[in-house]
């Protein structure tokens, strides 16, 4: 395993209650004591020396625990759906990646899937740390095994991953039930849930019989479309959709485990209910922080390109991820120009990998490194022209002969023919009508081919504007 350098990381467990419990640490001999509680836990904190290893750990307590290959470094979870959760196995170089993939110093935690209606205690029972190489990182997922590789190399010093997604997932399933149920505006994902219960029994028995009529159609060699799986059917046929069910099996028992930080990559889910997202996201950092005692750096992934059902819900998304970085200790990572639009899970997640790191590395770390991307902060008209002005964009450039993906609206909703430049860091936007521009907007759409980026090769975030006159 890993534990965070140079801190005071929470070490628990279970004895018969009333039990005083002794743990001695490898690297100076200390002693700390616990009592069992009347529930068997016990809990303290111990005092960790900057990085090395690997240490041993004694508990003893009705009996004796030796926890071997202790190593003292860096630890991030990772979280999120199905592209966090993405395999090496799956990536489209992964032969080549499994036959350099033996690193001693980084050490891997798979969170096994557990949905719960409760705070679960402990994980399932096949959760266990593993030295990373080809075999323990193969169904690991890929995004943060780049990332681990890249920080281990950078500060040469011990790193773990601990590693929680599931595919298909909202943030609502992520967030704890007891804080969506207490509050009004969280509170819409569980009344949208509840309803879906309610409406099952029926439109389960009605969607059965459509099935029924059609699988017999389809035999007599009649055409018709597809039947329509209701909602509710859809949702609650995926138990772990359910507001709460993965905070509760999955991250609440990992809880209060010191981390070094938290990278989340997620999003694609909450597109359908994207006016929320802003809140949720908010809450989930604020009680993510609070559930492993600590305002530990969180690194967002924003929502890459895709055909999404929605490309004005999807930038929304994108919207409420860019304002969490605002809140403090928290980085957005921006990737609108790596993603795929026709699969939704790229095969290749070593750019998703390399940009979470570099932030982690700069942000964290105080290394130097590529870290901010531009973000546009405001336009103004100027005459005839529109200039957009934007932070961290030090030697902005468009990568090939146009700036692609910029829209600008006039007041009635009509788009206009414009021409752009870059001037002084800035984006100048001309045309015939810009004297009637209202909005403007860039890779907001679905299917863009974003090509803005700062001197440090990084690119601009999607944005919406309304112009100043």
């Amino acid at each position: 395993m890993v534990l965070k350098q140079k801190s005071k990381v929470a070490l628990w467990g279970w004895d018969t209650p009333g039990t005083n419990v002794q743990v001695e640490t490898g690297w100076n001999g200390k002693v700390y004591k616990a009592v069992a509680g009347t529930d068997g836990k016990w809990s303290l904190n111990v005092s960790t020396p900057k990085a090395g290893g690997p240490f041993q750990i004694w508990i003893d307590g009705t009996n004796r625990v030796t926890l071997d290959n202790v190593m003292v470094g860096e630890v991030w979870f990772t979280s999120g759906q199905s592209n966090m959760g993405w395999s090496v196995a799956e990536e489209k170089n992964s032969e080549n990646v499994l036959k350099n993939a033996k690193h001693d110093n980084i050490r891997l935690f798979h969170v096994p899937r557990q949905v719960s209606d409760r705070k679960e205690m402990k994980l399932r029972k096949q959760a266990s740390w593993k030295s990373c190489d080809a075999k323990s990182v193969k169904h690991f997922s890929a995004m943060s095994y780049y990332f681990a590789v890249l920080l281990q190399e950078k500060l040469n010093v011990p790193v773990g991953i601990i590693s929680a997604s599931w595919a298909g997932t909202g943030i609502e399933s992520w967030l704890s039930y007891d804080l969506q149920e207490s509050d009004s505006k969280l509170r819409k994902s569980i009344e949208r849930w509840n309803a879906w219960e309610r409406a099952y029994s029926k439109d389960s028995a009605m969607y059965a019989e459509k099935m029924l009529v059609w699988q017999k159609d389809t035999a007599r060699g009649i055409v018709n479309k597809p039947v329509k799986k209701p909602k509710s059917v859809h949702m609650l046929e995926r138990p772990h959709c359910k507001p709460g069910a993965l905070y509760n099996g999955m991250v609440y028992p990992c809880m209060p485990y010191t981390i070094s930080g938290l990278i989340w990559y997620q999003g694609e889910n909450s597109v359908e209910w994207a006016d929320e997202y802003e809140y949720q996201l908010q809450n989930f950092i604020d009680s993510w922080r609070n559930g492993f005692r600590s305002d530990f750096p969180v690194l967002i992934g924003q929502l890459t390109n895709f055909n999404y059902p929605s490309a004005e819900r999807a930038a929304i998304v994108r919207d409420a991820q860019l304002k969490a970085g605002e809140k403090d200790n928290t980085y957005v990572i921006c990737t609108i120009e790596i993603g795929n639009p026709d699969d939704v899970h790229p095969n290749n997640k070593v750019p998703f990998g390399e940009r979470f790191a570099g932030a982690a590395l700069n942000k964290v770390y105080g290394k130097a490194g590529l870290a901010d991307y531009p973000i546009a902060e405001g336009a103004i008209k100027k005459g005839s022209e529109v200039v957009v002005k934007f932070k961290y964009a030090k030697g902005l450039w468009v990568k090939g002969d146009a700036l692609n993906d910029v829209s600008v609206y006039d007041a009635n909703g009509h788009k206009m023919d414009v021409k752009t430049r870059i001037e002084r860091n800035k984006l100048i936007i001309y045309g015939d009508n810009v004297r009637n521009a209202v909005k403007v907007s860039y890779a907001v759409d679905n299917d863009v081919k974003a090509n803005l980026y700062n001197g440090d090769n990084l690119p601009a975030f999607p944005f919406t504007l309304s112009i100043k006159q």
